[in-house]
């Protein structure tokens, strides 16, 4: 577990309404995801022309998440792949630990979702019996608009009617969630895992208020 800002972290927490959720990576497991992806992205004739393997491609969307770009799309458009593998949410799952995080968490506060997803993001949550502690659910593809943009954090505090000062995002990139989120004066918590867990502060103005490794750890915090 990593410290940072401790002179400031969460002291009025107590004062804490509403936690904002990433999806991916965050609540989500997408390790199968994105395995399976790269291996048919590999399959394709256009990478067996071009000699590449599901590890290279892997290690193309490593590089990509470092440099606060888009992570498959940057591949694709990169190598000029007109086949894309499709992203297959069938084979998502969830963390261990994260019904009962959430559980916990629903007891002191209200919980809300600001994630990049593809369509059926609230029927996905039904199937992983998560849907009824969510109050607040804002999806890209249903407000279309994409994190790092600040309209959707806007857009979701305005649908919470909450001042960002009393709101948390918790999500596991710097770029995406702790950025944006940061810029309107909401707290944040990056969690380290998937892709942007290579991901390190470029500046201030990225870094979390408070870093932890398993989503578990979030139940020290609040």
């Amino acid at each position: 577990m990593e410290w940072l800002l401790t002179d400031t972290v969460f002291s009025e927490k107590n004062k804490m309404k509403i936690l904002f959720f990433d999806v991916g990576y965050t609540l989500v497991n997408e390790d199968d995801v994105w395995k399976k992806r790269c291996q048919m992205q590999a399959e394709t004739v256009e990478a067996k022309n071009l000699g590449l393997t599901a590890e290279d491609i892997y290690h193309e969307i490593e590089i990509a998440s470092i440099l606060r770009k888009p992570q498959f799309r940057t591949v694709i458009n990169k190598y000029n792949f007109k086949e894309v593998a499709p992203y297959q949410t069938e084979l998502e799952k969830l963390y261990e630990e994260t019904p009962e995080v959430i559980k916990t968490l629903i007891q002191k506060y209200k919980l809300g979702i600001i994630a990049n997803q593809l369509d059926g993001l609230k029927e996905r949550l039904d199937e992983f019996g998560l849907i009824k502690y969510f109050e607040y659910i804002i999806s890209s593809w249903d407000v279309q608009v994409m994190k790092p943009d600040i309209k959707i954090f806007e857009y979701a505090l305005n649908l919470a009617k909450c001042n960002p000062h009393d709101t948390c995002m918790i999500g596991d990139r710097l770029d995406n969630d702790v950025l944006p989120a940061k810029s309107l004066g909401m707290k944040t918590v990056w969690i380290k895992q998937g892709f942007g867990a290579l991901q390190q502060p470029l500046s201030k103005s990225e870094e979390p208020d408070y870093t932890i490794n398993k989503l578990s750890e979030l139940l020290k915090i609040f």
